[in-house]
């Protein structure tokens, strides 16, 4: 089952991702409003191996997996609070745009693109299969533009007057008649992969603390290291109370693309068919 995705990935498999996340504005659901002073904080890991076991067996890549079970660990939430839109949500997804000479310079050089969740997609495979088609996409859309002519517009813009014109924008996304831009955050962020210490102390996770705005309700944002998969996940208090449930779901989510968990599911649905196919046996006859 190593074939995955790519021969639908062309220009033909990949078309109408753009449309799609554009008819998704305004898709409005429990963690698009104005948020309050009050947060939730989950967290949790996941195994990193399990992870590049299903990149490995569908043949996309780390964060294809860990935006599309963040889909469904989202559609879990929303169906669960009949909030389940018929179109994709909007996902905000932070990406690196430091070419190699800036490696080891200060400072943030991301670009924040928009992608498709696609939490209307109940079949986990096809979830999959879709996101990374999407995420194709958007790098190819992207990667037309030169990372420094990014970088140079957003220094153009004086701190003060973007600080505003970024507050305006989002309460005007979150008001009664706005459209929001984006729903979520889902941010993925590769880290070490060999113990980090401080003072002698190993240090044993590295959970990250992000943040949310009015309209985007909700961040989950993922790092890397040692093995396994950080999750911190943030979310308004009044909107999510019940955040820890994501993460719980984000596990689910994980398992349904497994391969253990599919080569269970085939085989389950073997023992049925031979189970339905099988005549009872005769009784016995009193004498």
């Amino acid at each position: 089952m190593g074939g995955g995705f790519r021969s639908r990935a062309g220009a033909g498999g990949r078309r109408g991702v753009a449309d799609i996340a554009q008819r998704a504005l305004g898709r409005k659901t429990s963690f698009s409003g104005r948020v309050s002073p009050h947060r939730r904080y989950a967290f949790g890991q996941l195994s990193l191996a399990d992870v590049k076991e299903v990149k490995n067996r569908y043949g996309c890549t780390v964060n294809d997996v860990v935006v599309s079970i963040c889909a469904g660990a989202v559609r879990r939430w929303l169906i669960e609070h009949d909030d389940l839109p018929a179109d994709p949500l909007v996902a905000q997804i932070p990406v690196s745009v430091r070419t190699t000479e800036q490696e080891g310079t200060f400072g943030n050089r991301i670009l924040l693109m928009t992608a498709p969740l696609y939490t209307n997609v109940g079949d986990p495979i096809r979830r999959l299969g879709e996101t990374q088609e999407a995420l194709l996409e958007m790098k190819d859309r992207y990667r037309a533009l030169p990372a420094q002519l990014l970088q140079d517009a957003n220094q153009f813009i004086p701190p003060a007057l973007y600080s505003r014109a970024a507050r305006l924008t989002f309460s005007l996304s979150s008001s009664k008649h706005g459209r929001p831009a984006w729903n979520l955050v889902v941010s993925n962020v590769p880290g070490p992969q060999s113990p980090l210490y401080m003072a002698g102390t190993r240090l044993e996770a590295n959970y990250p603390i992000s943040v949310i705005t009015d309209g985007m309700g909700l961040n989950i944002t993922v790092m890397s290291y040692l093995g396994h998969l950080d999750f911190g996940i943030v979310a308004d208090r009044e909107q999510m109370p019940d955040l820890w449930l994501l993460m719980d779901w984000l596990r689910e989510s994980l398992d349904e693309l497994r391969p253990v968990a599919a080569e269970h599911t085939d085989r389950d649905d073997e023992q049925a068919a031979r189970a339905n196919s099988t005549p009872p046996p005769e009784s016995a006859s009193a004498g």
